[in-house]
């Protein structure tokens, strides 16, 4: 590798003000004022809230309102309910919201400093006689900030990132992962103990592949790494004292509670072994089309850094973010099915390795990037706008029209609010851009600036602007308090036929129904109908009626049918 040179004032600081600034940009756009929504967010949150209204079963057990998840694991939501257990006050989605949100800040400084610790490490600069380069700390800290914006500005990450999906909390665990492994070359032990428990609550969070890409990591680290070398033996010894029973506990729960608290263990060990199958041609032309966006912009600067930094696999501050990569591509590589909400924890070795190629990226490069993101974001922002005003004015018709299609019959509440939010966030991106294009900053983090600054900008008036479009358009309130009055006040129970984890948490939420699990037989009946089965009269069984039939506005392939059985 040709030698480079990072200046004082190349590694100099980004405003701490400014990136904690931008970090609550990030972090709190998402949570607030909205509701359950369909899919994964909401059937995450109904595991939550069966726990805070359940007993000890439910916690042992998740479920949704009486329905088993076997692939989902207890620990996120044993904190979300641990919570809303001491402050009573708080809804329990806000609780839950809120435990998302701490998950992601945790996620964020734990990777923010796991990258300082790697690079303010002796030995990763070359040597410089004349006294011109930056001191190891600061490069340490310019090196972070950048790797801390590259996953900021991960395109296909913020959304997933904003669920209560136990997805989302095994990312920040194996946040967590890569500071022990980086704190362990100084302190093995606290590292080993910090690795250990986050592999161990990965079984309890996202089950055994994970937590086994995790343990490879760490075991292959050694051999590629002499300075992990050195400390591995009394790292990895802390590192399986600490996983090993922390990742075993929860299953030695399942299996000694009672009969049902065994049979769901067997489940979830046949939801992991059900795993392994394999990801087929079907997901690796998935994987195809999606990485090439989900990555962006990491990608491009990942590859760069690989082939910079191929003379140096073995310095802790490449290797750990290339084995780590490895060993998390290969668990996405082995599963059933590849899915968006599976890549996330590829994107923080990606971010940190390519946080490594930046010191040597061409300026034309730089410019190249820059530019692609003051364009784009730029008029995502202008389009945004566009169509919003002509949600709330209807002009241009045409355009009006369209916003009318996302959501039939959506009437808009008071603006001021999200207006004024909305502009300023548009001023500051303004700012921003004005002030790279014509400050032309020497340092390091200059590249990833405007890519971090424009997503976010973009998550935020997605978040304000047009959060009770996508509110009314997601959420199952409106049903859920229909069917509610379509049923007695002494029904006994409900079964349910066919009706997702998503729409059980929702009406669960909204309307607190009895639901039954299936060993029950209940006087009611609520049943999903899709595709062409829900556009037209609903074919009803011998010996019961049909009570109640709704759905969300615009959703004709999914209907929701209630169903008494007869006297």
């Amino acid at each position: 590798m040709r030698p480079f040179l990072v200046t004082e004032l190349q590694a100099g600081k980004l405003p701490r003000l400014g990136i904690l600034a931008l970090t609550l940009l990030y972090i709190i756009p998402g949570f607030v004022g909205r509701d359950p929504w369909r899919y994964d967010d909401a059937a995450g949150f109904g595991v939550a809230l069966t726990m805070m209204r359940g007993t000890l079963a439910d916690w042992l057990m998740p479920n949704i309102a009486g329905a088993p998840a076997p692939e989902e694991g207890p620990l996120p939501f044993w904190i979300a309910a641990t919570i809303e257990q001491l402050l009573p006050a708080l809804t329990e989605h806000a609780v839950t919201r809120a435990t998302a949100a701490a998950g992601i800040l945790l996620l964020l400084v734990s990777f923010w400093y796991g990258t300082y610790t790697l690079f303010k490490r002796p030995g990763l600069m070359p040597s410089d006689p004349f006294g011109a380069a930056a001191s190891r700390i600061d490069f340490g800290r310019a090196i972070a900030d950048s790797a801390l914006l590259i996953l900021m500005g991960t395109l296909g990450v913020i959304a997933r990132m904003h669920e209560t999906t136990t997805q989302a909390a095994q990312l920040t665990l194996y946040g967590l992962f890569l500071y022990g492994a980086a704190i362990a070359l100084a302190r093995p032990t606290l590292g080993g103990l910090i690795a250990g428990a986050a592999i161990g609550a990965s079984i309890a969070t996202r089950g055994l592949i994970p937590a086994t890409g995790m343990l490879a990591c760490a075991l292959l680290l050694p051999a590629v790494s002499p300075a992990y070398r050195l400390i591995g033996r009394r790292w990895l010894a802390v590192l399986s004292a600490v996983a090993i029973p922390t990742g075993v506990a929860w299953p030695l729960a399942l299996l000694l509670y009672d009969d049902a608290s065994r049979i769901h263990l067997i489940q979830w060990l046949d939801w992991n072994r059900a795993q392994l199958s394999g990801i087929g041609v079907k997901g690796l032309l998935y994987l195809g089309r999606t990485l090439p966006w989900y990555f962006w912009p990491a990608w491009p600067m990942a590859i760069w850094a690989a082939i910079r930094w191929r003379g140096r696999f073995s310095e802790p501050a490449v290797a750990l973010p290339l084995v780590s990569l490895l060993t998390s591509s290969l668990a996405v590589l082995v599963t059933i099915e590849a899915r968006e909400r599976d890549l996330l924890t590829i994107a923080l070795p990606l971010a940190m390795l390519a946080a490594v190629g930046l010191p040597t990226l061409l300026r034309s490069v730089i410019s190249l990037i820059d530019w692609f993101s003051v364009m784009t974001y730029s008029l995502i922002g202008i389009a945004l706008w566009a169509y919003w005003i002509a949600m709330v004015t209807g002009y241009p018709p045409r355009m009006a029209f369209s916003v009318e299609r996302v959501s039939p019959g959506f009437e808009h509440g008071p603006i001021a609010v999200d207006l004024v939010l909305g502009l300023a966030a548009t001023l500051a991106w303004i700012w921003l851009v004005r002030w790279r294009i014509s400050r032309r900053p020497p340092m390091i983090w200059r590249a990833v600036m405007l890519s971090c600054g424009g997503l976010v900008l973009t998550w935020f008036l997605l978040m304000t602007l047009w959060l009770p479009t996508f509110n009314a358009r997601n959420t199952y309130r409106d049903v859920a308090r229909s069917l509610l009055e379509a049923l007695p006040q002494n029904y006994d129970c409900i079964n349910t036929h066919d009706v997702g984890g998503a729409k059980r948490a929702s009406l669960y939420y909204f309307a607190n129904l009895r639901f039954a699990g299936p060993e029950r037989q209940c006087g009611w009946i609520l049943r999903q109908d899709d595709g062409p089965l829900a556009r037209i009269i609903a074919p009803v069984e011998p010996g019961w009626t049909l009570v109640w039939e709704g759905r969300r506005p615009r959703d004709d392939d999914e209907r929701l049918r209630l169903l008494r059985r007869n006297l």
